[in-house]
């Protein structure tokens, strides 16, 4: 019989955790029939913590185990198309974390945040943590959203949203790139202009090919903030803090990164195209010292989850972002994107009306 033991870790915007107590060994079959039978249980944990970690069963421990685990929760696991961090299939929909070096922190955000087809949960495996550094952080967006300065927010709202801008270069042309650099190949999982083209027209994004066989990627314009669909709470919601190459730069600064932090101040003097830019909705460019101040609120909700061999770690992404502390040494996180919020969430909310 699993039993478990709910504890919170000492800091302000940690997930909870739900720690085994009894059925350690318990198969992945009886995990996921426990999960199943207490998924309002879980619901209703995300909505009110906005993540909840599950530790301590020890047959759930590769990442066939954790899709497994996810598909049986929920099959509406989504795919990467558009997204800004390189990553690799796993195991069916379950991808790697982001492949960054370890040198690279991750600031915290909400995933996919900058385009509409957004997922409304994230799902994190631990299945080979690092001893060094490599916590994932966390921060509860609704405790930033009460810290942001009314000013701040308001001059976004009042310039109509945000869109981001990315380059993405060739296969042939990545190394040019500074800061993440992904090509679009990768971003779009095809080979094929054309296909780009498909994809970008059915997602609204606006494309411009560059003479080196690079492309310029016009994302949708998206308001600041979102409203949790089922809580009602509205939180910020952008990665403004990310894609300013301000931040970028600053980024690059505070991970000791100075070659990188050389090359992107060298591409901001003489090749500004290859450097992503967040642009008002007014299509004026978010200026730095903006972004500069979200980039340093962020920064000081993040709060580390210290990871255990086996932990499922699952998140709301609208209630709470997530990050990366630098590392080194071998890590294995994997991580899988669920598209809606369940039935079964929609039930609690209403119960607790």
């Amino acid at each position: 019989m699993i039993q478990i033991e709910e504890t919170r870790a000492g800091e302000a915007g940690a997930p909870v955790c739900w720690q085994a107590r009894s059925g350690q060994d318990a198969s992945v079959a009886e995990v996921v029939s426990w999960l199943k039978k207490d998924r309002r249980l879980l619901d209703s944990a995300l909505l009110e913590g906005g993540g909840v970690c599950i530790r301590g069963f020890n047959k759930v421990a590769t990442a066939a185990d954790f899709a497994v685990v996810m598909e049986a929760m929920t099959p509406d696991l989504m795919d990467y198309i558009g997204g800004t961090s390189p990553r690799r299939a796993v195991h069916g929909k379950v991808m790697t974390a982001t492949e960054l070096p370890p040198t690279f922190s991750i600031p915290l955000h909400q995933e996919m945040s900058y385009t509409d087809d957004f997922p409304a949960k994230i799902a994190f495996f631990g299945a080979a943590p690092t001893t060094q550094g490599g916590e994932t952080t966390t921060g509860d967006m609704r405790r930033l959203t009460r810290a942001l300065d009314p000013a701040v927010r308001e001059r976004f709202i009042s310039k109509g949203g945000v869109q981001l801008r990315r380059t993405l270069p060739s296969p042939e042309s990545v190394h040019k790139k500074p800061g993440v650099a992904k090509s679009w190949p990768e971003a779009f999982g095809v080979k094929e202009r054309s296909e780009v083209q498909r994809i970008a027209d059915a997602r609204k994004w606006r494309v411009s090919w560059l003479d080196d066989d690079s492309v310029q990627l016009w994302q949708e314009v998206r308001p600041v903030t979102t409203r949790h669909p089922i809580t009602g709470e509205e939180v910020w919601f952008n990665q403004v803090h990310i894609f300013s190459p301000h931040c970028t730069l600053q980024w690059a600064r505070d991970d000791g990164r100075v070659a990188e932090a050389q090359a992107i101040e060298r591409a901001l003097t003489e090749a500004p195209h290859l450097v992503d830019r967040v642009f008002h909705g007014d299509g004026t460019e978010v200026s730095r010292e903006d972004a500069l101040y979200l980039y340093d609120l962020h920064r000081r909700f993040a709060v580390p989850h210290r990871w255990v061999r086996g932990d499922v770690l699952l998140l709301d992404n609208v209630l709470f972002s997530h990050g990366r502390n630098a590392f080194a040494g071998e890590r294995a996180i994997h991580v899988a994107l669920v598209k809606r919020w369940s039935e079964e969430a929609s039930a609690v909310s209403r119960a607790a009306e």
